[in-house]
């Protein structure tokens, strides 16, 4: 197995990620000092040269690199008028115990109640420096990380700034101040979309008061929950002979990707339930920019970034509709 594997390296493609709201933002810090505390092979710190700084400062796990040797995901030495910027290691518990990495990783997810390394990383970048600027994976915007009021921004890339991984990313911007998510901006790309409580305030979450089943054999409402690279082909609710899949075969318990559901609805209203589902996900898309969905890996080919439907949304979305349509509707 690489050691890129082993330790969670990823290398950026010089400064595609640096966008120019990112740029003023680190011009603003007013930092006289870049600071990189997992460097790698200097890849991030090298496309930053063109900055107006005093300094560059990297640290890393490998000594290999060349780098001040530092174990940043335990501790990072604080420096003074210093920003971060930074790509963190990214490898949650999960993908940890798949690659069998989950013994030497274990220190870290033992001390924290992340799952994942780069959120780890993040507490450890914002316990030692006011300002930071670190490239993570979208997954991001609707985790738990509970460091999101020092947020400034978050932006969306569409373009992968990384040579060797399709992860889907975003940029996240920190400052020392607390803020509302009101107060906290969320571009795509170099698209201003809303503050983060916009996105907050659309999240959809299950009642669990309706009998709903996911991936059952013989259930009649299908999903696809994963955008095609296709455009043509995106996330849709169908009766299953619709959609272009094999059902007997496909379907496990553990299925993300296609599903067979099952839902108390009378068989000549079934049309209108589908019809009335699928237009309720294209307005909840329409309306959060797909932010509100998770980030599936690569783009369609339009190089829009394909989404996936998380099976808690897509319940929240089954109950609201069977709500709307079976207790305040026409029976």
């Amino acid at each position: 197995m690489s050691k890129k594997t082993v330790l969670g390296q990823f290398y950026t493609k010089e400064n595609s990620w640096l966008l120019q709201h990112i740029y003023e933002f680190i011009l603003q810090s007013q930092a006289t000092v870049i600071y990189d505390p997992f460097a790698g092979n200097g890849h991030l710190l090298k496309a930053l040269s063109f900055l107006p700084v005093l300094t560059f400062v990297g640290l890393d796990i490998d000594p290999s690199n060349g780098w001040t040797l530092n174990d940043s995901l335990q501790q990072i030495p604080p420096l003074k008028d210093a920003i971060i910027i930074t790509n963190p290691p990214y490898i949650s518990s999960y993908s940890a115990a798949r690659k069998h990495l989950l013994s030497p990783m274990n220190q870290y997810f033992e001390a924290s109640e992340y799952n994942d390394l780069y959120l780890i990383a993040l507490d450890k970048m914002l316990e030692a420096q006011d300002d930071v600027v670190a490239i993570v994976p979208e997954s991001f915007i609707n985790s738990n990380y509970k460091g999101k009021n020092r947020l400034r921004m978050i932006t969306i890339l569409e373009i992968n700034p990384f040579h060797d991984t399709d992860v889907p990313v975003c940029v996240v911007c920190f400052d020392k101040h607390n803020k509302s998510f009101e107060d906290i901006k969320v571009f795509k790309n170099e698209q201003y979309l809303f503050p983060l409580a916009t996105l907050e305030n659309h999240r959809l979450v299950p009642t669990q008061k309706i009998d709903i089943s996911f991936n059952v054999v013989d259930g009649w409402l299908a999903l696809r929950a994963v955008d095609s690279t296709n455009p043509l082909f995106q996330i849709r609710f169908d009766h299953k002979e619709c959609i272009d899949y094999d059902w007997q075969k496909g379907i496990k318990i553990s299925s993300r990707l296609f599903s067979l559901i099952e839902v108390s609805v009378p068989i000549h209203r079934q049309d209108e339930f589908i019809d009335a589902l699928n237009q309720r996900l294209q307005d909840l898309r329409c309306i959060t920019f797909d932010t509100i969905l998770s980030p599936f890996k690569g783009n369609m080919k339009n190089g829009v970034r394909r989404r996936r439907l998380d099976y808690k949304t897509a319940r929240a979305l089954i109950e609201e509709v069977h709500n709307t349509l079976f207790h305040h509707g026409v029976q």
